[in-house]
């Protein structure tokens, strides 16, 4: 336990919720570019996600983890920026893939497609969330930077709560915002104080509803009429 002390648990958090990411988008490239939705989206496959694309990929994680083994907490942070960057293009272009199989109005395809809008809603909620721990002070030392302007208010910030006095957010916070975002495609709680936290919750609010309204509910659509 000392081990993940010493690396933070929210940043330990952090480096395990890039691995899953890694594997989500894995498993929705697959799908769109070598495996059953191949068929579907002639012409992407190649442009979007190329095999160098996903080796490319792979390289970034394995730098992170190396990284966290380390310890070396602020080089990592900035590679954790790169690779997070990098996960936000690939959210797009999967969110464009699958767009794509929409117009093949193929039930075999709409029932894969409905596997990989689960692995993108997911992807999506987890790739802001570590945009909003990026952003918002304490970030990556989790020591109180008093003179940092706040990127989000939280409730404990706002008020003199009780048992209160010395909170700061951890991962998890953020996590929870993401959550929310995504589904209520609004602010819940916490309120964006800045320009960029603001700009963050826009794109994963197209994301969400990009994903969930029009391909979801299209792919359901065209399920229903083909029964």
């Amino acid at each position: 336990m000392h081990f993940f002390r010493l690396r933070s648990i929210s940043l330990t958090t952090v480096v395990l919720v890039m691995l899953a990411i890694s594997l989500l988008q894995e498993g929705v490239s697959y799908t769109t570019a070598y495996g059953p939705l191949d068929a579907f989206i002639p012409g992407l496959k190649h442009a979007l996600l190329p095999t160098s694309w996903l080796i490319f990929r792979g390289v970034l994680m394995a730098i992170v983890i190396i990284l966290w083994l380390l310890n070396r907490k602020w080089v990592l942070f900035k590679a954790i920026i790169v690779t997070n960057s990098v996960y936000t293009f690939g959210l797009f272009m999967n969110m464009v893939a699958l767009v794509m199989v929409l117009f093949s109005f193929s039930s075999y395809a709409i029932r894969t497609l409905l596997g990989d809008v689960v692995l993108l809603v997911i992807s999506n909620i987890l790739i802001f969330s570590i945009w909003y721990w990026i952003i918002d002070p304490p970030g990556v030392d989790e020591s109180a930077r008093d003179d940092d302007p706040w990127d989000f208010l939280f409730p404990q910030r706002g008020d003199s709560l009780p048992h209160y006095e010395s909170w700061m957010p951890r991962y998890t916070d953020y996590l929870y915002i993401a959550f929310t975002t995504s589904f209520a495609f609004s602010p819940t709680d916490s309120l964006p104080l800045t320009r960029r936290a603001k700009l963050l919750m826009l794109l994963q609010s197209t994301v969400s509803i990009v994903t969930l309204t029009a391909i979801a509910g299209s792919a359901i659509n065209i399920l229903a009429g083909s029964i």
